[in-house]
């Protein structure tokens, strides 16, 4: 009895609100496959850990968990068993395990794996909020690009094709005294490893 296809510790990345599949490959005399959050340090599941159990006969038991009910399953078939996570949140974020226990009357140890999830968000801009920006010749402006997101995204200000200003989570589209040659349009665009989205401004400028 053994472990055919194994993630050994590796990472697997989720986007919030989405489902992520965690998939086992194995041979042998397997009895109960068991699923579930991993303790620190050790191949063992955390105290009431384990979230789904798949027996041979094709039963199954799910978690009792509240954080996870209604959001977890398992499926068995010949050499495969595969886990699912749901409706995934930022607390999601943790290595899971997965443990072959042998056949009734098997000689065979216990086999275990590992994997860790990160969770991810797509970028999402919080500001500007406004479609067209209007304001006098001369003035000062300074109008923000903020976005959110899981990593913390990357943001810039473009104009013209060309980089006005850029930051992490924050860019700032500057004018110490603006001008009638400063208007135009405007792309505040936000990127992390989850996605990419931006938000176009308008700037009119009007004379004194």
């Amino acid at each position: 009895m053994q472990f055919t296809s194994v993630y050994n510790g590796t990472v697997v990345k989720g986007l919030v609100g989405s489902s992520v599949n965690f998939t086992w490959g194995f041979v042998g005399d397997v009895g109960g496959i068991y699923w579930g959050i991993k303790k620190s340090g050790i191949n063992n599941f955390v105290t009431n850990g384990r979230l789904v159990i798949l027996y041979a006969n094709g039963a199954s038991t799910l978690s009792g968990l509240q954080e996870y009910a209604g959001r977890v399953s398992g499926s068995r078939s010949s050499g495969q068993a595969i886990f699912t996570l749901s409706s995934i949140t930022k607390t999601d974020e943790r290595v899971y395990g997965c443990r072959l226990d042998p056949g009734i009357g098997s000689f065979d140890s216990t086999e275990f794996d590992f994997v860790r999830l990160v969770v991810e968000e797509e970028p999402r801009i919080t500001r500007p909020v406004i479609v067209n920006a209007s304001y006098t010749e001369g003035s000062r402006v300074d109008i923000s690009c903020e976005a959110t997101g899981i990593p913390v995204p990357d943001v810039i200000w473009i104009h013209d094709g060309q980089v006005e200003s850029f930051g992490s989570k924050t860019a700032h589209l500057k004018f110490s005294t603006i001008n009638k040659v400063d208007a135009g349009m405007y792309t505040c665009r936000a990127n992390n490893s989850a996605g990419r989205t931006e938000k176009q401004v308008n700037l009119v400028i009007n004379c004194e």
